[in-house]
């Protein structure tokens, strides 16, 4: 059957289970997104791409399509049993402008891969904080980065984009082309092509910024809330903060950690957090350096991740504001869900940025529908047995559920979950992901994919 797909003049490579490489093509961060397709295709370009939905959709009966970027996501959104996966992995292509003031990236691209190529120009954009994040999904689902306080999110930065459609089109979408499918594309997830280019606005690196990690004992866990506090009251746009908990090797016990990232350029705000969280608390442990680039500080956390367990869940929940109590419910539950071998590497942080930026763009701008003022709490489990894989997803479906929950009941506020931090569709509903603009999506849905074209994950009903 692959030839039946070369016949129609496709020149990337293709795995099938009879394949030698089938069992690493289906193969993803977590073990638990990985699923048996019929066939795996490795497009050199969009015309490609173009042939690989042609072939699937003219299959009796048709296969069903799924797309993997970098695979980070826990869920099965990027792959399909039975079907066909279009792998972008070797879409690696990064250009910076002529006037240094847009990067072009294709979709099968690492974020290490764009920031290794933007590091030469002296440049940096909004993108994820580890390397090993695909553009894709990150881009399509919103994006957060180190950079959010300064800049908003990645789809902020968004210039334009070239998307092959359902019915195999390749066009370019931005402001003034195609508006309605730019504005889907920001925030929309896979619900409407695939995206083989984004171009995005670049700012200049202004020197060394300040990352690492600091390790405080969980005795210490109010004195941390208060200091987190003191800081969050005065937090400078240039600085990002993970908080949270783990137990880190070699021995596992578990801490209190904290991950910052100050830009570079910002002495004044290296020094305020250095005299609050190394002078001030006194950690047991302080890795902090000066890294020249957002491409080093991609790698930053690389040690927490050697050796991980090959299955785990990711998901988070958003909050508007850091209660205390909270925090102490959380580290409690991860305290009693991480004290065995199996599911100690899990983690749980709480995330912090500048507001301003995030949400000082309006709900309505782009398909992103979280523009309320909030921060938000990660989950990342890990473990070895599949028969883990339900329990891991239950227990952090009841954390990620008691935050959203405690935050809606004492602001009034019950914040979406966005599609990038959803646990998946079987936890959290379409609505859930999609907020306020689901009927605008569903408009544009019913222009670009009538017939569902694009039905992996929180699949969007055309509104016909």
């Amino acid at each position: 059957m692959q030839s039946d797909l070369y016949a129609l003049g496709f020149q990337g490579s293709v795995a099938t289970p009879t394949s030698e490489n089938y069992e690493e093509a289906i193969k993803r961060q977590s073990a638990t997104a990985a699923l048996r397709p019929a066939y795996v295709c490795y497009p050199i370009g969009p015309a490609d791409i173009s042939l690989a939905i042609k072939f699937a959709l003219t299959q009796d009966p048709p296969l069903e399509i799924a797309v993997k970027s970098g695979g980070c996501h826990t869920s099965t959104n990027a792959s399909t049993d039975g079907g066909l996966v279009v792998d972008l992995a070797l879409l690696k292509g990064v250009e910076v402008s002529e006037d240094r003031k847009t990067v072009a990236f294709q979709s099968g691209c690492l974020w290490g891969d764009v920031y290794s190529e933007l590091e030469k120009h002296g440049l940096k954009a909004v993108g994820g904080s580890t390397w090993f994040v695909g553009v894709g999904g990150y881009m399509t689902g919103g994006g957060y980065s180190n950079l959010s306080g300064q800049f908003g999110l990645a789809i902020d930065n968004l210039v334009s984009a070239e998307i092959v459609l359902a019915d195999g089109r390749i066009v370019r979408c931005s402001a003034d082309d195609e508006p309605d499918l730019f504005w889907a594309i920001r925030g929309g997830g896979n619900q409407f092509g695939i995206v083989t280019e984004f171009v995005a606005r670049t700012y200049p690196i202004r020197g060394p910024a300040l990352s690492g990690a600091l390790f405080y004992a969980v005795t210490d866990l109010k004195h941390v809330l208060g200091v987190l506090h003191e800081f969050l009251e005065t937090q400078p746009a240039t600085t990002y903060l993970c908080f949270g908990f783990a137990r880190s090797p070699p021995h596992f016990q578990p801490s209190i950690i904290a991950i910052p990232y100050v830009d570079g350029g910002d002495s004044a705000a290296a020094e305020a957090f250095t005299a609050l969280f190394q002078t001030k608390l006194a950690p047991l442990v302080s890795h902090l350096a000066s890294l020249p680039s957002l491409n080093t500080a991609s790698h930053a956390g690389d040690a927490l991740l050697l050796d991980v367990p090959p299955r785990g869940v990711t998901t988070a929940a958003l909050f508007s504001v850091l209660y205390d109590d909270v925090v102490e419910w959380v580290f409690n539950e991860w305290l009693n869900f991480t004290d065995n071998e199996e599911t100690k590497r899990t983690l749980a942080l709480f995330e912090f940025f500048k507001r301003g930026k995030v949400d000082g763009v309006a709900v309505g701008d782009t398909a992103y529908s979280v523009r309320a003022p909030h921060w938000y709490m990660a989950l990342g489990t890990r473990h070895t047995n599949p028969e883990l894989d339900k329990h891991a997803e239950d227990w952090a479906d009841k954390v990620t559920s008691c935050v959203k929950r405690q935050n809606a009941e004492r602001t009034g506020q019950m914040l979406p979950t966005p599609a990038n931090m959803a646990l998946g569709p079987d936890y959290t509903s379409t609505e859930e992901v999609y907020g306020e603009n689901l009927p605008r999506l569903r408009k544009i849905k019913a222009k670009y994919d009538p017939t569902k074209v694009w039905r992996r994950g929180w699949v969007i009903e055309p509104s016909l």
